[in-house]
């Protein structure tokens, strides 16, 4: 049996961030809200419980001042103060008492000595204002009390003192009780909550688990059907974008396989002709008037070797980033013609005539081996294609922001559903022809690389049978 590490046990996932995140959030934004609710309860009961007690001490001072104006007798304020007890469930004490008689220590309250604490409180009663205490432990009661007391007046005079106690038990009970169904409504919501979020947090998190698996399937060389998610979010435009990215993936690993082929016969090709004949002369196989021949076939194949050895150095160059840009002012036309006449352009065996149509003092800002590679590389393009006593056109034309560079032949034309992609890496259009004219399929590539170095763009226009134009604007 295989041992499973922690961290593999506690993989951080999106799964699991979503919901510990959320369930964190909501814990802590119920617990708040318990704490408050509790809290608030808590006040509001003692508050109604003061305003009660309060209300009781009015009517005691009224009831007493009545006794003391004879509307009642003393047995009817007695009724009337163990029913006002009972009602606010207090004991109720009117205390006739002075300064004076406050200083002494054997005070009672009833046939009970008074509390230490009352003596504070008795002075702050009999200067006219009102004692509270919300919790209060009595000695002579034996439990946590809420306490009042306010002046017992007659008319403007302070005579005593009237004081009520409250035992905490009942009050403390129904708290409790409140108490217990807030938390346990907070915690059946966070349960509730709970259970909506692991099935939000799995639906989120389940396409990402879809696209990574399907990317790691992949990356390890399986072939994957485009992914289907129809979330109507981002995750949908990701998985959208996945499906774009693996097709272009797959075409571009198409082509390179293509050309991985293709170059291998290319490289092929002329090395078993030039061991051949090489052979042939060594062996003596080959008459010495024939030698000349040979020697210029071993040379046009070197140079197909060099071509192709030029190109995939070149684009070593560009994915390595090691090409950077020496630009100058170029005046275009002259820089044309050495172009086609250095090249050996104008000198084809198919008799194609090169025309250039360009003004004498027109400049570009350019680097000019990169821009010569350019026009380079999409002339011999167009040579390759166009059949025999042909006609390829440069055309150089200037407008306010850009320099348009026009190579326009006659030659057999691209299809329509070629044209998107003949600047791809790789890309051979017309698979028969192209391994008889030879080529890597970079060319065009390595030119569009270069215009867009310079900040241009390149595209070009096609029709079969009639020709192509491959264009490409450069800044001023």
């Amino acid at each position: 049996m295989l041992a499973i590490s922690w961290k593999q046990m506690y993989k951080k996932t999106i799964f699991r961030q979503l919901l510990f995140t959320y369930l964190l959030i909501i814990i802590v934004v119920m617990g708040v809200i318990a704490l408050a609710l509790s809290w608030g309860y808590s006040d509001y009961v003692f508050k109604e419980k003061k305003q009660e007690l309060q209300e009781a001490a009015v009517k005691t001072d009224e009831l007493i001042n009545n006794y003391y104006e004879n509307r009642i007798n003393y047995k009817e304020l007695n009724e009337s103060l163990d029913l006002l007890g009972y009602m606010t469930n207090a004991r109720i004490y009117a205390v006739k008492l002075t300064k004076q008689a406050l200083a002494k220590e054997n005070l009672t309250l009833g046939q009970e000595n008074l509390d230490s604490y009352l003596l504070e409180d008795l002075k702050v009663i009999l200067e006219g204002r009102e004692a509270f205490r919300k919790t209060q432990y009595s000695d002579s009661l034996h439990t946590n009390i809420v306490f009042l007391g306010i002046p017992l007046r007659t008319g403007t005079e302070i005579e005593g003192a009237i004081l009520l106690f409250s035992p905490l038990d009942e009050l403390h009970t129904n708290i409790a009780r409140i108490n217990l169904l807030i938390w346990l409504s907070a915690l059946a919501a966070i349960l509730l909550s709970g259970l909506i979020i692991y099935f939000i947090s799995l639906r989120i998190s389940r396409p990402i688990k879809i696209i990574e698996e399907t990317a790691m399937k992949l990356g390890a060389g399986e072939a994957v059907a485009d992914l289907n998610l129809n979330t109507g979010d981002e995750l949908e435009r990701m998985a959208e974008s996945f499906n774009q990215m693996k097709n272009k993936l797959g075409a571009a690993e198409n082509m390179r396989r293509e050309f991985i082929a293709s170059i291998s016969h290319d490289l092929r090709t002329p090395l078993t002709s030039i061991n051949g004949f090489v052979q042939g002369m060594l062996d003596g196989l080959v008459e010495p008037e024939d030698t000349a021949k040979y020697l210029g076939i071993i040379r046009q194949e070197t140079k197909h070797l060099l071509t192709l050895t030029e190109d995939i150095l070149e684009l070593a160059k560009i994915q390595s980033g090691s090409i950077s840009l020496c630009r100058s002012y170029i005046v275009v036309k002259p820089f044309l013609e050495e172009i086609v006449e250095n090249t050996g352009l104008a000198c084809n065996t198919k008799s194609i005539q090169f025309k250039v149509n360009c003004a004498e003092d027109l400049e570009v800002y350019a680097d000019k081996e990169r821009l010569k590679q350019i026009l380079v590389n999409i002339i011999g393009n167009s040579l390759k294609y166009t059949p025999q006593s042909g006609r390829i056109t440069i055309i150089v034309e200037t407008s306010r922001e850009v320099v348009r560079f026009k190579v326009r032949d006659t030659g057999q034309g691209i299809a329509s559903e070629e044209l998107p992609f003949i600047f791809e890496r790789y890309y051979r259009g017309n698979k028969s022809q192209s391994l008889s004219t030879g080529g890597t399929g970079l060319g065009l590539n390595i030119a569009k690389t270069f215009v867009e170095m310079h900040g241009g763009r390149i595209y070009a226009q096609s029709e079969e049978g009639v020709g192509t134009e491959v264009s490409f604007d450069l800044p001023k």
